[in-house]
């Protein structure tokens, strides 16, 4: 059931309304978490305590999205895609409801786990439904139109959070996205398909995920020791036991991953380094932004909320915009969206400390600008470039690697932070020191992503000649 029509209609045509709407609603209400946490968390740790945590909420929250967005594949096999999407909601309820309720923030922090893994396993799942039931023609468009609810999550996300965090009563935006789970349940139940993919069951890779997710742990972790040693040691650790994880997945009989996925070799490999690299400079840019703005330049939660929103508007709008392009204009924004993401991510480093807030604004929109010109057309890209019959883990493993690359920034953050003296609690100097340190690490992941983009390309060009990037004019 696909449309070949290349236009923006055809996102809305027949089914394929039902399946724009539920797809983009399953990615809106994570975008809408993300944005919403991220404006009341500092409320959080006023309330709760917990400040050396204080990039865990973000960090279990993405390792738990990494279990589900893994273990997408597998759950759609085994339950079909109504159920495996049912289930997502239902995680995503109890995730919700038990930050609400939550009396200390060792319970938000498992609640946090909880939505993670539901929000990963929509996420997985609307990747795959991008995959299933669109022709290549219009993918970028509705790849494009997920961004957009990144947008419409980005102004809805801070004024909740803002709004609730300014009334006291931070529980309450928690409990605001309740009735849009349950009407996403009931869309689910009405238009997905609910037989099992025949021939794809396997068992859950329970190994494989749980290396990938103590990998993350490691490196949160060692933020939190003293000794160097520890860190050192914690630190390698963790790359290891990601590496463990890749490998056993490479003699897997039913992957997680498309084959060698890491490799420079290939596009499929070189883009999934771009989508970790995206993941971890969207995080560290985000991820303390709140924070730093409020304590450090006296701006209420609620305005602190749309400043780190801009970088998600940004990226909506270069999105859309993008959408349409072809051929060489392809090839030049994804050779520019890396390097649009480096300048803001300079700009922040100069400034985020004592500079004006308007240069601060700036370069968070610089980065967006920067995403929403070549994100989805290298997912797009990606897609296009699976092997025969690796086309549903490489369509998965783009939300997994991304949400990798997140929970490896945000507890990378966290590190840098706490060993700059986050630790000892929220003062206006040791927002200071962290913030100077975390914006020096968030310069690394777009510099190298530059460089990365040009491989991708010139693997494309000489793998694909035939395919309209390589070789239209533009």
């Amino acid at each position: 059931m696909t449309v070949s029509a290349a236009s923006w209609s055809a996102l809305f045509h027949g089914r394929h309304l039902a399946y724009t709407a539920l797809l983009t609603l399953g990615v809106g209400v994570h975008a809408i978490g993300i944005h919403l946490v991220a404006t009341v968390l500092p409320s959080v740790v006023a309330d709760l305590g917990g400040a050396a945590f204080y990039t865990w909420a973000t960090m279990l929250y993405t390792v738990a999205s990494i279990m589900g967005t893994a273990g997408g594949g597998l759950f759609k096999a085994v339950l079909g895609l109504r159920r495996g999407y049912l289930i997502g909601v239902l995680a995503e309820l109890v995730g919700w409801a038990g930050c609400a309720v939550a009396p200390h923030i060792a319970v938000l922090l498992m609640a946090r786990a909880i939505q993670g893994f539901g929000s990963g396993l929509l996420v997985a799942l609307a990747y795959s439904m991008v995959s299933e039931f669109y022709a290549e023609t219009i993918r970028a468009r509705v790849l494009s139109a997920i961004s957009g609810i990144w947008g419409v999550a980005a102004l809805l996300g801070p004024i909740v959070g803002g709004a609730f965090a300014a009334s006291g009563w931070w529980r309450g935006a928690f409990w605001v996205a309740i009735p849009i789970l349950i009407l996403l349940g009931l869309m689910a139940w009405q238009v997905l398909p609910s037989g099992a993919a025949k021939g794809m069951v396997g068992e859950l890779p329970a190994a494989r995920l749980v290396l990938l997710g103590l990998g993350v742990l490691c490196v949160a972790a060692s933020g939190l020791v003293g000794p160097l040693m520890w860190r050192l040691t914690l630190l390698g650790s963790a790359v290891a036991l990601v590496w463990c994880a890749f490998q056993l997945d490479a003699y897997a009989a039913h992957r997680l991953f498309p084959s060698q996925p890491l490799s420079l070799k290939t596009p499929v490999g070189t883009a999934s380094w771009l989508f970790l690299l995206f993941g971890a400079a969207t995080s560290v840019v985000t991820v303390f932004m709140p924070l730093v703005l409020h304590v450090l330049h006296g701006v209420s939660l609620l305005s602190a909320g749309y400043i780190n929103a801009l970088l998600s508007l940004a990226w909506t709008v270069l999105a859309l915009w993008s959408a349409s392009l072809s051929g060489r204009q392809v090839r030049r924004v994804i050779w520019f969206g890396p390097l649009f993401m480096l300048g803001g991510a300079i700009g922040l480093k100069a400034c985020i400390v004592d500079g004006p807030l308007v240069l601060i604004g700036v370069c968070m929109g610089l980065i967006g600008v920067g995403i929403g010109l070549y994100f989805a057309h290298i997912s797009s890209l990606t897609m296009a470039a699976a092997r025969p019959g690796e086309e549903s883990q490489t369509a998965s493993s783009i939300p997994t690697i991304q949400s990798l690359g997140i929970a490896f920034g945000a507890a990378g953050a966290g590190l840098v932070a706490n060993a700059a003296g986050l630790a000892v609690g929220i003062g206006p100097e040791t927002v200071a020191s962290a913030a100077s340190w975390v914006y020096q690490l968030g310069v690394i992941p777009p510099a190298i992503m530059t460089v990365l983009a040009g491989r991708f390309l010139w693997l494309h060009r000489s793998r694909h000649p035939r395919h309209p990037l390589g070789s239209e004019t533009g």
